[in-house]
This record gives structure tokens, sequence and C-alpha cells, in this order.
């Protein structure tokens, strides 16, 4: 299967949602885990061995997706009320993603495919739907602690089998 690869651009004014100063740590965050959905296309298009991309997947699920999730979850959620209709949204496509990373045995491809094309919008709907309400939202204490959490994170480059380059 050929899925088309568009080289990402590192360059944050590029992003869906043009953030002010104020967000530019969770935009960073998001834009990594575009990468993570570029590399899923990446490995697919190069034909990888499935286990090896399996692997990464399952490793970017429990080191930096789930643990990126709680942050937003617990933090950058917190700049809206728990009532609020995009951050139900939100928990609930949340939810949906880390069903989507239980990978089929039988058909880890189509399991590949569901969490990168799933993963991409979810991230776009946060930068288009939520940032602008986390903008008007937000205080500096609290995103000094967001950005705090973030910095924690594991990146890509802390996955020592880059297939996807």
């Amino acid at each position: 299967m050929k899925l088309t690869i568009d080289v990402p651009q590192v360059n944050l004014s590029n992003s869906t949602y043009k953030v002010g100063l104020k967000l530019n740590e969770a935009c960073e965050r998001h834009h990594k885990t575009l990468f993570f959905c570029w590399n899923i296309r990446a490995g697919i298009d190069k034909g990888v061995e499935m286990q090896r991309m399996v692997d990464y997947v399952n490793w970017y699920g429990e080191n930096i997706l789930f643990k990126k999730f709680e942050i937003e979850e617990n933090y950058l959620f917190a700049l809206l009320d728990e009532e609020h209709y995009l951050v139900k949204r939100a928990l609930k496509e949340h939810r949906r993603l880390k069903r989507l990373f239980k990978i089929d045995v039988k058909n880890p491809m189509k399991s590949l495919i569901y969490i990168e094309e799933e993963l991409d919008l979810h991230i776009r709907f946060e930068e288009k739907q939520m940032f602008p309400e986390f903008e008007k939202n937000s205080t500096q204490p609290k995103l000094k602690v967001i950005k705090e959490h973030f910095n924690l994170l594991l990146t890509n480059s802390d996955w020592k089998d880059q297939f996807w380059i």
C-alpha cells in the first residue's frame, strides 16, 4: 500500500492555528505528534517490516502519547470548563485513540492506518478549535506548569530504530 508522504516542516509558523507565544510549547508537542503520524506513513511507503512499526507505535503510545494526553487532560483542558463541548469531544477522542493503539495482530496494517489518520485529525481539531479557546483562558503561571510537564516527555528521537529516515 502506498501513501503519499509530505516532508514535514519543523517551523512552528506553518502550524494550522497561529498560536500566540503563550501556547508555543503545546503547539510544538502537537507538531511532534504529527511527525509520529508522518513516520507511520513513511514506514508504510518504504515497506518497512510490520513488527518494527508496531514496536514503534506501541512505544510511542506508552511513553509519549498517553502521557501527553494526561498532561492535556489535567492541565491544558483545565483552562476550560470540564463541561465545555470541546473538552468533552477531546476526551472522547483520547479514549478512542487509546483503544486504537491496541494493535490488531491479525491486521496490523489496518490498525496503523487508523491510528495515523485518527491521530492526525485529532491534532488538527485541537489546534484549530481548542487552541483559540485556551489562548483566551490561559495565564502565564498555568502555562509555565504545562510547559514544565511537556518538557519531561520523550520525543521520536529517543526511539533508536528510526525506520522513517
